[in-house]
């Protein structure tokens, strides 16, 4: 039975839709050696793209959506996230920090990455 109020489902499916794919900060591509920490753990990852709000990475283990972990790259500060979605060996961490704190900690690249606006 099609619900006749209800939204079209190539309004749901459309990967094109500015409400799916609209995004707070601007990402960057980069390529660094950073580690995932989950509890008393450390797992090496790389991250695949950058921005304020978040990160792309590539990891070797299976990990879950909601859970907190941090993200130590380049020997900076680990940052506070929580793993957003998982695919395959890629996972989106959301960053559980102001944006103005990831600026401080990457002050020295953000002209480089693009992220200083």
């Amino acid at each position: 039975m099609v619900d006749k109020d209800g939204p079209d489902i190539e309004s749901v499916l459309n990967d094109d839709d500015d409400s799916l794919n609209r995004r707070i900060f601007r990402r960057r591509s980069v390529l660094w050696p950073a580690k995932i920490i989950v509890g008393n753990y450390e797992f090496s990852c790389q991250v695949w793209n950058l921005s304020l709000g978040g990160a792309r990475v590539r990891v070797d283990i299976p990990l879950r959506v909601g859970v907190d972990v941090s993200l130590s790259v380049m020997s900076r500060t680990a940052i506070p996230a929580i793993i957003a979605w998982t695919e395959e060996e890629a996972l989106g961490l959301e960053f559980c920090t102001e944006a103005d704190e990831i600026r401080t900690l990457f002050e020295d690249r953000l002209h480089i990455l693009g992220i200083d606006d």
